[in-house]
């Protein structure tokens, strides 16, 4: 794996752990707008972060629209809970 696909898989689970986070706050804090705020720009990043991933490298889940190309690419490089 070279550096740049693992700076964006750590920078990917930092993402992902923020997002799941701020839902459980959001559970318990519903009209907290600026963590509606952080939310929203969090789940944009991750979103783009992991499009630009999974066209760049390989797919994360089996339903990225970089695995319907020509081959079945999932599965085809080490999978995501193994870096």
């Amino acid at each position: 794996m070279s550096d740049e696909q693992a700076a964006m898989m750590l920078r990917l689970q930092q993402l992902g752990l923020a997002l799941d986070d701020l839902r459980i706050y959001l559970d318990t804090h519903l009209n907290d707008s600026a963590a509606i705020e952080r939310y929203n720009a969090t789940a944009e990043e991750y979103h783009a972060l992991h499009q630009e991933y999974s066209k760049k490298f390989t797919p994360l889940r089996q339903d990225d629209p970089s695995n319907r190309a020509n081959e079945w690419a999932w599965g085809m490089s080490d999978f995501p809970w193994d870096f």
